[in-house]
């Protein structure tokens, strides 16, 4: 089963684990996401973030910079097994060739809220995704923010504050460009100002369901998985056991794939079976999920096959609901 994933964190770990002595490369490594598992996991594109907290960051886009060159030094010197995408045509081409495809995005609207020649240089060198906030606010907008609603639990509810009008300006931009938003990490009010301003379809990487899993305010409502369906947009299942997992708090096994096809049953439920695609957020998981890491996904498969999901829809889940929507977005 192909495996079309829309967001992990495997760039920035690999660069903050180098920073701390580790031997850590794309190849092969401890990490959930390495070019051995993605094979044997049968992945046919991944999306790498560029991750950072702003809070414990000198210079966001410097930062930013030093990961991207890692990025492409690791595809440079695994370039018979993965190359990255620029556009939907770079990804047909890579097929044909039989490589993964190595789609870039940003986590953290600081990297490019400084300088609308920033985002332009990212753009440049494939940045097609991006968030505009991560878990803290910046001079974009706001996120569902760390907070404590819940004794030990990490997330708040919805914060009503959405995009502030640098955030809109450089929404705009993003849209002329070609670089699509991604709502993961934003404010709910921030949520509804990227269905207002920005005009065509956009994702939330890795979010799931808050019907099913209410304490995870990060998860989208009902009436935003709608909303985004509506729009031709995809939402990536996130295997994080706290987005998963009804009633989680700290300290508990990651998910299980019983909770794992019960969100999809939700999602698919609210907002029909276009809508839905894969967001591991692996390599950004503390607690690993059943699967364990990208070489594991033949059995959430197996899973889905014995709840009784179907082959079409588990192959729309798994890669081409996200392949229909970068052939009609990515130019």
């Amino acid at each position: 089963m192909n495996v079309y994933d829309l967001h992990c964190d495997t760039i920035s770990a690999i660069w903050e684990g180098r920073k701390e002595g580790k031997d850590l490369f794309l190849s092969a490594s401890s990490l959930q996401v390495d070019l051995e598992k993605m094979k044997k996991g049968d992945y046919q594109l991944q999306t790498f973030a560029i991750f950072l907290d702003k809070e414990n960051t000198e210079d966001c886009f410097a930062a930013a910079k030093e990961m991207i060159e890692l990025f492409k030094k690791e595809l440079e010197v695994n370039q018979d097994k993965i190359a990255q995408v620029y556009s939907y045509a770079d990804i047909q081409k890579n097929r044909e060739e039989g490589r993964i495809s190595a789609l870039l995005s940003l986590e953290e609207g600081t990297i490019f809220e400084k300088s609308s020649r920033h985002l332009q240089w990212l753009y440049d060198q494939g940045a097609r995704i991006a968030t505009l906030t991560w878990n803290h606010e910046n001079d974009l907008g706001y996120p569902n923010h760390q907070g404590n609603p819940f004794k030990d639990h990490p997330w708040s509810w919805g914060d009503e504050r959405g995009l502030k009008e640098k955030g809109i300006r450089s929404l705009e931009q993003m849209e002329s460009l070609g670089m699509i938003p991604d709502v993961s990490h934003l404010s709910d009010g921030g949520f509804w100002d990227v269905a207002k301003y920005y005009k065509k379809p956009f994702l939330a990487t890795h979010s799931n369901a808050r019907g099913a899993a209410p304490e995870a305010a990060r998860n989208l409502t009902d009436d935003m998985i709608r909303a985004l369906a509506e729009r031709g947009g995809i939402l990536g299942l996130n295997y994080c056991v706290s987005f998963v997992r009804k009633d989680w708090r700290p300290g508990q096994p990651g998910a299980s794939m019983e909770e794992l096809i019960r969100q999809i049953r939700y999602i698919v439920n609210v907002g029909g079976e276009e809508c839905l695609g894969l967001g591991s957020d692996f390599d950004g998981i503390e607690e690993a999920p059943e699967m364990e890491d990208a070489g594991g996904m033949e059995k959430l498969a197996e899973a889905m096959e014995k709840a009784g999901i179907s082959y079409r829809l588990t192959e729309k889940i798994f890669w081409k609901n996200a392949d229909r929507f970068l052939w009609e977005n990515l130019g």
